[in-house]
């Protein structure tokens, strides 16, 4: 029994240590939103950060269409280390509501797999896009440190009437535009 014991607390200490020392993926803002005309080709760049205490190796980015190009500058991370990855989606034939994911594949324990989202609103030709074409959703890890924007698109039916906040929470009042 004794040995038992001796042995679970011998595996359960290597595998504490193997989890600590272990590398950390982080990303900016997972999510990127767009309104754009049809045909464009939208580039957004996140930025991925090894928050961890081990090298980190990007071994894949894997995109969800054949219209979503990828561009890494380096695949190793040291602990603090930063890199950005830059997306390009070609919209070209769509219009609508189009999303397309990214994956990062990592030596990360916890994340291996970390899936970003550029989620754009596509215009035909006929449509004008708003003059602020961003909004982005934080991370945990980042908030506080950057204030996204958020645009309504002219076209959409709905108009905002007000703004109420408390504490943390924010409220958003629209109404149906007649």
């Amino acid at each position: 029994m004794r040995r038992m014991g001796i042995l679970s607390l011998l595996l359960l200490g290597l595998f504490g240590a193997a989890v600590a020392g272990a590398p950390t993926i982080i990303v900016d803002y997972p999510v990127y939103t767009a309104w754009v005309q049809s045909g464009s080709i939208v580039s957004h760049t996140f930025k991925l950060t090894n928050t961890g205490d081990e090298t980190l190796s990007v071994t894949n980015v894997q995109t969800s269409c054949g219209c979503t190009t990828t561009a890494l500058a380096k695949p190793s991370l040291a602990p603090g280390e930063s890199v950005e990855l830059e997306a390009k989606v070609n919209t070209t034939g769509f219009v609508g509501t189009v999303e397309r994911t990214l994956t990062v594949q990592s030596n990360d324990p916890a994340t291996p797999n970390l899936v970003l989202r550029m989620a754009l609103t596509v215009a035909n030709e006929a449509e004008t896009a708003p003059s602020q074409d961003r909004a982005s959703s934080p991370s945990p890890a980042a908030v506080g440190s950057q204030t996204p924007a958020v645009a309504l698109p002219a076209v959409w039916p709905l108009v905002l009437v007000g703004i109420l906040a408390a504490g943390l929470a924010l409220l958003l009042v629209l109404v149906l535009r007649r």
